[in-house]
């Protein structure tokens, strides 16, 4: 039995002795009050006491029962707790003084599973999970472990464990449960000692966010930090955003046609005090939760545009920019005071679009694409080919540039892999749209991709390692 379950047949048990202990003695009561008087006869009064103690008593006795059923512990469809009672029995386990973790375990491809074979087989794959979870926890020694569903295919798991531990723990059961009730299932999971954050919520928020860095279909192991502070995480994430802290880092890539460098991808780091130096998995889910966008794209904008004034003007720069910003009225004005100040041109810049789901607004979202681009500004579809809504925005939106995913380069000798790669090109070429490819470290892949007519190259062949700013100005600087 679930240890939930347990917790829930106690409860109702103590229930019970609510409901009867109070209904025992009104009855008691009403059979001293007949017996103690001297003639046994039942008059108008006597009636009028009996039912009023009969309505009480059903009363009392449904108004328990209707209490019963909406405060129990348990999520009906898995048998787990349900979230406001694993919060609670967090929050007290969050407070003795012992090692301590809180997993985030996700069944990853539960939408596709009730999408595909019907949601009443996806409900049972959830309870037939947790009485396997929950087994597997037992037999290493975990007499009773806390856990609860927080949404959909999420659930929350307290562990009485060193985060070490609990990540090991969480390795092994994804790598031994690839199949459950014959459904191939996909994990992702986090794990935070109790003491990386004052509250729950945050750690919550936290263990969210290092989720939403993970690749589909992927179960990766996640070592935090020693002593990572995320309250103090935040904080310098906003400082460091509101400050302008950025570490750019620029990507040779190669003009095929022209063979000679003239566009640079960009990459961005953030510098905080305490937590040294933040690759973007790090601090992007905090700036999105936390609002700030558009603070973030604007800084960014304006540190590659005082690069891009230094070096030679052929050169061009393509860095991503949230959909949020793009899709904001007053950031083209913000763009535009950026780039005079800077003096640079707005055909140097290219825009990376990417999202794993597509935008409801299409029309609205083109018609601000539209103003930038009559700018001079380009754009470009970031990982085409991949599982996201490139494919509905190229048919719908001012595209100029499409970068394959990687599979494409790391997987062409696949037949099929080759055939889309070439389909697209020809269709790119159609359209007058220019065509990129990464991870090309190979001379063989290198002429491979020429021949095929691919405008853009980037890899090891290319360069062996992105340039910082310094380094940047350095090489491409603008002659005095």
């Amino acid at each position: 039995m679930l240890f939930s379950e347990k917790q829930e047949r106690s409860r109702r048990f103590r229930l019970a002795l609510r409901m009867g202990i109070p209904i025992l003695m009104l009855i008691g009561v009403a059979i001293f009050y007949f017996f103690r008087q001297e003639r046994f006869e039942i008059n108008e009064i006597d009636i009028a006491i009996f039912v009023g103690i009969l309505f009480i008593s059903i009363y009392f006795l449904f108004f328990l029962i209707n209490l019963g059923q909406s405060e129990t512990y348990v999520d009906r469809m898995t048998g787990a707790f349900n979230r406001e009672y694993l919060l609670d029995a967090l929050k007290r386990e969050m407070k003795k003084e012992k090692d301590y973790s809180i997993i985030l375990l996700r069944l990853d491809n539960l939408p596709f599973i009730s999408d595909h074979y019907g949601i009443d087989r996806g409900d049972r794959l959830l309870r037939i999970f947790v009485d396997i979870l929950d087994k597997f926890l037992k037999l290493n020694d975990i007499k009773e472990p806390l856990i609860g569903r927080y949404h959909g295919g999420d659930f929350i798991v307290g562990l009485p464990l060193n985060v070490e531990e609990s990540l090991k723990l969480m390795e092994d059961f994804t790598s031994t449960y690839k199949e459950i009730n014959n459904l191939a299932v996909e994990f992702k999971y986090a794990a935070v000692p109790k003491e990386t954050a004052s509250d729950l919520n945050t750690l919550i928020t936290y263990l969210y966010d290092t989720i939403s860095q993970q690749k589909s279909g992927v179960s990766k192991k996640e070592k935090p930090e020693k002593k990572l502070d995320i309250n103090l995480l935040e904080e310098e994430i906003v400082e460091a955003v509101r400050h302008g802290s950025l570490l750019l880092h620029y990507i040779p890539t190669l003009n095929a046609k022209k063979d000679r460098i003239d566009l640079f991808e960009v990459g961005v780091r953030l510098k905080t005090k305490s937590n040294g130096i933040l690759p973007p998995k790090k601090f992007i889910p905090a700036v999105n939760r936390l609002g700030l966008e558009k603070e973030f794209d604007a800084a960014l904008f304006e540190a590659i545009c005082e690069d891009a004034a230094k070096v030679d003007p052929d050169i061009r720069f393509s860095f991503n920019i949230s959909p949020f910003s793009l899709r904001n009225d007053s950031f083209v004005e913000t763009i535009k005071s950026i780039a005079s100040k800077a003096g640079v041109e707005y055909d140097r810049i290219i825009i990376e679009l990417f999202e794993n789901r597509a935008f409801r607004d299409v029309k609205r979202y083109k018609v601000i694409l539209e103003e930038l681009r009559e700018l001079g500004i380009r754009f470009a579809l970031d990982n085409f080919g991949a599982p996201n809504a490139s494919f509905e925005y190229i048919k719908k939106l001012p595209v100029d540039m499409v970068q394959f995913d990687r599979d494409f380069t790391i997987s062409y000798n696949n037949p099929k892999i080759a055939a889309l790669l070439k389909g697209y090109i020809q269709a790119c070429r159609s359209m007058g749209v220019k065509t990129l490819v990464k991870w090309v470290d190979t001379e063989e892949a290198l002429e491979r991709f020429r021949q095929l007519g691919i405008d853009y190259i980037q890899g090891f062949i290319v360069s062996n390692r992105p340039l910082d700013s310094e380094h940047l100005i350095k090489k491409y600087g603008v002659k005095q």
